[in-house]
């Protein structure tokens, strides 16, 4: 495997495109229940810890750019191998490809869940998980640039869902937020822990800056994709503080969909039941990203064929998608995701830059 990519102006997109990926890759199944594992760590100032983690993930772009930036044109897995040598850098590319099979499968098994819970109760699983497999296949099949445009197709078909909120807007009670910095410091870094659980996604930035054409302009947009994420998850905490008591928030499970229940219209009494089905227009990004990037790391690490490759981890998805139906063990799953998550997120790149100044350091010093 080589440490850089070949450049192929026909299979890269302008830079521009990287605020949809980002976004899209980042908002998904975790948006829906986030506001109820906020305040059960961090209280009514989880806000706060909503602020800090979107500072957090800025400062993590940074350094993702700047370790791509110290390659002519390489991925992670490139850089992994550049590092450590090749063995181990397979190694630990083979653990990445585990974690985003793991992330992909919990954003179906979760979404799953929410329709069988809000809509169809008696649906079975193997049918929604064909179905949204399906999608993800004939997505893949197209190429790269059918993937990021599958991104900013949905973005618009979904971001007028956020004007909805203004119902439960209008019923909010400002007394929920006091007292203010009540809540102790390692609970407020612990509703910061969380915050990342929910915002995993933003790992694509290392797969697909090979694919960006105008690299120079990358910053801009991969910072306004994330500052749109930590708004839009600022938003939710903050009318589902005000919206619901303290005690209700903590027992409602997925408190953005509930949110929803009190819109109506006068030709459609449940609003609810649109916002659960369209809600698969937000997650069908997340699956198609995650899906390209484990086909596009097989690719890299093995040379395994792309079609193969991809019928056989739709076939993968699909069978552990059936077997684990219990909420016991979805819940165990969603847990090792995020905690896998953020310590490969949110912790390996800090490692990774300080190896890069550290083999640049020793390049010049040899130069000398």
């Amino acid at each position: 495997m080589k440490t850089n990519i070949p450049f192929h102006p026909d299979r890269t997109v302008q830079a521009f495109y990287l605020f949809f990926i980002i976004h899209t890759s980042q908002i998904g199944a975790g948006l829906m229940g986030v506001p109820r594992i906020l305040v059960l760590e961090a209280g009514v100032d989880a806000w706060i810890s909503v602020l800090v983690a979107g500072l957090y993930l800025h400062l993590i772009v940074f350094i993702m750019l700047q370790i791509l930036k110290s390659y002519e044109n390489a991925d992670i897995l490139g850089i992994q191998q550049d590092l450590f040598g090749v063995w181990i850098g397979k190694a630990l590319g083979i653990i990445y490809v585990l974690y985003i099979y793991m992330l992909l499968l919990t954003v179906i098994k979760n979404y799953i869940e929410v329709v069988q819970v809000f809509i169809f109760p008696e649906m079975p699983i193997w049918l929604m998980s064909l179905f949204l497999l399906s999608l993800m296949v004939y997505s893949i099949l197209g190429g790269f640039r059918v993937v990021v445009g599958t991104s900013v197709v949905f973005f618009f078909l979904t971001i007028w869902l956020v004007f909805t909120i203004y119902k439960p807007i209008t019923y909010m009670d400002w007394e929920h937020f006091f007292p203010v910095l009540q809540t102790p410091v390692p609970d407020l870094l612990k509703g910061v822990q969380q915050v990342t659980f929910s915002v995993l996604g933003l790992e694509i930035l290392f797969f697909v800056y090979p694919f960006i054409q105008d690299k120079k302009r990358a910053a801009l947009p991969a910072h306004a994709g994330v500052l749109f994420t930590t708004f839009l998850i600022l938003l939710v905490t903050v009318v589902s503080i005000g919206y619901f008591s303290p005690d209700q928030l903590k027992s409602t499970v997925w408190a953005t969909l509930s949110l929803f229940k009190i819109i109506s219209f006068s030709i459609l009494e449940r609003f609810d039941f649109i916002a659960v089905a369209l809600w698969m227009m937000v997650i069908i990004p997340n699956i198609v990203l995650f899906g390209w990037m484990i086909i596009h790391s097989l690719n890299r690490l093995f040379n395994a064929p792309k079609k193969p490759s991809l019928y056989g981890l739709a076939f993968l998805l699909f069978i552990t998608s059936i077997t684990a139906e219990k909420r016991v063990a979805l819940n165990e799953l969603t847990d090792w995701t995020g905690q896998i998550g953020f310590w490969i997120v949110f912790v390996y790149p800090l490692l990774i830059y300080v190896l890069v100044l550290l083999k640049k350091s020793m390049k010049k010093r040899h130069a000398s």
